[in-house]
Formats: structure tokens, sequence, C-alpha cells
């Protein structure tokens, strides 16, 4: 069970680095939107930092989709 969490945790962290990317928005862009640094984003996108739901929330508004489509 605790593989199928991890796949899915990192299928959410491909689509929100895939997201920000076709945005063209910077790490440091969205590090600075969350009210963190670029190096700690940078965990965040390589799964080194744990995923809150707060963080995954934030990160829908500022890449401006429905938190769903991290989801689906």
């Amino acid at each position: 069970m605790e593989t199928i969490i991890e796949e899915k945790v990192k299928g959410i962290i491909v689509k929100i680095r895939n997201l920000r990317q076709q945005k063209e928005y910077s790490q440091e862009y969205v590090g600075d939107r969350l009210g963190i640094g670029q190096v700690a984003y940078h965990k965040l996108e390589n799964g080194k930092t744990k995923l809150k739901l707060a963080v995954i929330l934030k990160l829908a508004v500022i890449l401006e989709v429905d938190v769903h489509c991290f989801l689906e």
C-alpha cells in the first residue's frame, strides 16, 4: 500500500512540475508565491519534502488550475 501512495504522490509532483513549466514559471517565482525559497521549492518538486494538502491547494491557485487536476 505504501508504494501505491508514493507512486500517486510522485504523479502529483510530475503534474505540478509540468504545469509550472508550461506556464514558464520559475521555481523561484512559485516558491515566492508559496512563501518559501527556491531551494525549498526545489525539494518539494523532487520529493525530498513531503507535500502537504495546504501546499497542494496553494499550488492549484498559483498554477491557475482546479485542485482536482492533480488527482486525475
